[in-house]
């Protein structure tokens, strides 16, 4: 992430280049989650300046063609570089007070070491009236998780933090956010199967190796309003 700042002095050499493959909208499914991801954001707000936590190249955001001013945060040094273009590391979370309108953390809560530290971060760096939404974020209250207590979007040595609907909300209403909607969006996804989804969670229920599948409350979505 940004050379400005503090977080992740020791798990930068965990995200390797492979990770970042696809991560150069040459996912077709990721690009259509990234259309309801949009589509939701924009339910709130469509302009501003903005942060996105975990950028990674950049590829949601010039997915969304965002009107305003755009900053990021990422850890991995080859991902910059590519965002670089659309995307400027000069601001972020830890270094603004009041100055965003948006702020996205897009599945990387659970890989941050310290999660309510960057949403205490958050909260102060966002303007009065601003947003900060969680897209595509795993949910340890979903039955998948609290029977084999693994999720398809959970990767074990990236991830410190395992949120649940109750305890991130809880947190964001603890910080001084208003929870403005909460969100699992299975059926709606790229990724759903019904029928193989269904059967790969009753071979996880007996299995001892970890089929992975998109599933009801898997994933979820949060957006919370700075009063």
């Amino acid at each position: 992430m940004s050379k400005n700042n503090k977080y992740y002095p020791t798990i930068k050499k965990r995200w390797t280049d492979d990770y970042f493959k696809k991560r150069n909208s040459n996912d077709m499914k990721r690009m259509m989650q990234f259309k309801l991801d949009k589509d939701l954001i924009h339910r709130y707000i469509k302009k501003g300046t903005v942060c996105d936590i975990g950028c990674s190249t950049g590829e949601f955001i010039r997915y969304m063609n965002w009107n305003g001013d755009v900053y990021g945060m990422e850890i991995h040094e080859g991902s910059k570089k590519i965002a670089s273009d659309i995307i400027s590391f000069e601001k972020n979370i830890s270094t603004e007070k009041n100055f965003f309108d948006l702020i996205i953390f897009r599945g990387t809560i659970q890989h941050v070491d310290e999660p309510f530290k960057m949403i205490k971060d958050s909260y102060n760096a966002l303007k009065k009236g601003g947003y900060i939404i969680f897209l595509s974020t795993p949910n340890s209250e979903s039955i998948l998780y609290k029977i084999t207590k693994d999720l398809p979007n959970l990767n074990w040595k990236l991830n410190f933090y395992i949120p649940g609907e109750k305890n991130l909300k809880n947190a964001l209403i603890n910080y001084g956010f208003k929870i403005c909607q909460s969100e699992f969006p299975y059926l709606k996804t790229p990724y759903a199967n019904f029928l193989k989804d269904h059967l790969l969670f009753i071979v996880n229920i007996f299995s001892k190796k970890f089929y992975k599948h998109a599933f009801w409350k898997n994933s979820m979505n949060i957006v919370a309003k700075k009063n």
